[in-house]
């Protein structure tokens, strides 16, 4: 799966004079997009709003690979991220069809990818204009 990770341009402020939301989304084309879409780059913005965040759910990551721990559960925002050995399981709590789903179970290394590049994103200039692609 190819994701793009970039800052999507809101518009003009009148105190902040341009706003930038941090934004990811699937390649157009590619089989199961709807899948990574909802579950990966949907609650992106719920979990991970700081680098800080990031950290901290790469460190759980961490932790749960070295089998330090069992289970850890992480996010935030009606998102839970349920952590074992076998993976990540993606909660979104809003929708009860979004919870405990198999197409929302990814493993440690895809989640380690997509958190990593996306804590590059968030510490990047907002009006810089790269784009990330990040291939899972």
């Amino acid at each position: 799966m190819k994701l793009k990770f970039f800052y999507r341009y809101g518009g003009p402020h009148p105190v902040l004079v341009h706003v930038y939301y941090a934004s990811a989304e699937t390649l157009p084309g590619q089989a199961g997009a709807e899948r990574y879409e909802r579950y990966v780059c949907g609650v992106l913005t719920a979990i991970a709003q700081t680098p800080a965040c990031c950290d901290r759910i790469i460190e759980s990551i961490g932790t749960i690979e070295r089998g330090l721990e069992t289970s850890i559960i992480e996010g935030g925002n009606d998102v839970l991220l349920n952590m074992d050995a076998s993976g990540v399981q993606v909660d979104i709590l809003v929708n009860d069809d979004w919870i405990g789903q198999p197409e929302s179970h990814f493993s440690l290394v895809e989640w380690r990818i997509v958190i990593e590049n996306w804590k590059r994103l968030l510490q990047r200039p907002k009006d810089s204009g790269e784009i990330d692609l990040v291939t899972l």
